[in-house]
């Protein structure tokens, strides 16, 4: 960095890749999480869901994972399907290691479906609560995730039934 404005700029750009972050997943649209979120080698790792940690080498492996299997970005299926609604505490960055490094909190509720058969809404089946810690690097003009870890804040589920349980939907 040469000034403390080049700095304050890519302080934006960055805390912008993280909400852009969010607002990508809850749309569903996972096919442009890579390309808008991560550099190409990024090394990403999750160990908030029950089970063994999840590792993905590069953006691409993690976008394979994301989309199988996942509904289209098109609203009948956001308001209806699984679902999913981040919310962040404001992040930190620091600059001490030569890398822009952000950390923070991430709020996220999980649906299996937001709607009842009757077309009623439901709450959430789960809700985590994650320490964000990304690494970012400049890459094609974009400040964009290099490395990330999500652990839990504490605990797997904040609330409702963990992934996999089950959990009865009204009727």
């Amino acid at each position: 960095m040469t000034t403390a404005l080049d700095r304050l700029d890519a302080e934006r750009a960055i805390r912008h890749t993280h909400f852009r972050f969010f607002l990508l997943a809850d749309a569903g649209r996972y096919d442009l999480l890579g390309r808008y979120c991560f550099t190409p080698d990024a090394d990403i790792e999750y160990r908030i869901m029950p089970g063994p940690p999840q590792r993905f080498a590069g953006r691409d492996e993690f976008v394979d994972f994301m989309l199988p299997g996942r509904p289209s970005a098109a609203a009948h299926h956001r308001l209806s399907g699984p679902a999913a609604a981040h919310t962040g505490a404001p992040p930190d960055i620091d600059w001490s290691t030569g890398q822009p490094r952000l950390t923070g909190y991430a709020t996220v509720w999980h649906w299996a479906a937001t709607q009842t058969p009757g077309g009623q809404q439901r709450p959430a089946d789960w809700t985590t609560i994650g320490l964000v810690e990304d690494t970012y690097r400049h890459h094609d003009g974009q400040w964009l995730i290099a490395r990330r870890l999500i652990t839990p804040a504490a605990g797997l589920v904040a609330t409702g039934t963990a992934p996999g349980l089950g959990r009865p939907t009204p009727r």
